[in-house]
């Protein structure tokens, strides 16, 4: 009888565990050696592509889901320094690497024109990718999948 309850215990554990998740946002590098010889499309995407990281932790630290507070009540306060911990540092790095793409658009005298088309594009792309998981016409998965893939390759 008591083996049946520990078992019940640790696969109840288990399901819980696997609900739960932490936020885990791309820290990336301020300074690649491939960067000055980068081209203003490709300044452009890549200052796009790191401000949505920057707009997907923001939204995430607003955002309270289920798994959030699942994560408070299994792994508190551990969760919360872990996620606290990566949102800075997912921050801190973005904006960093932000200020050195500026410097290299202004450097190569980059057009502000196109900066604005290409924010605009994963905008309206992100918008109908949203627009089909409401409307249930893809999973949350392939959702995930396709965003990361929107704001990873511009």
């Amino acid at each position: 009888m008591l083996n049946k309850k520990a078992l019940c215990l640790v696969l109840s554990a288990s399901f819980l565990a696997g609900c739960a998740g932490s936020a885990n946002h791309e820290v990336v590098t301020a300074y690649n050696a491939s960067d000055d010889a980068m081209t203003c499309n490709q300044l452009t995407a890549e200052q796009v592509r790191v401000q949505a990281i920057i707009n997907a932790v923001n939204q995430d630290k607003d955002d309270v889901t289920g798994k959030d507070l699942l994560d408070g009540i299994l792994w508190f306060p551990f969760n919360l320094i872990a996620k606290n911990s990566n949102y800075k540092e997912s921050l801190n790095a973005a904006n960093t690497r932000l200020t050195r793409i500026d410097y290299l658009r202004k450097d190569k005298s980059c057009s502000d024109e196109q900066l604005a088309e290409a924010e605009k594009n994963i905008e309206k792309r992100l918008e109908e990718l949203k627009d089909l998981k409401d409307r249930q016409l893809i999973t949350e998965e392939e959702y995930i999948e396709s965003r990361k893939s929107i704001l990873t390759k511009g």
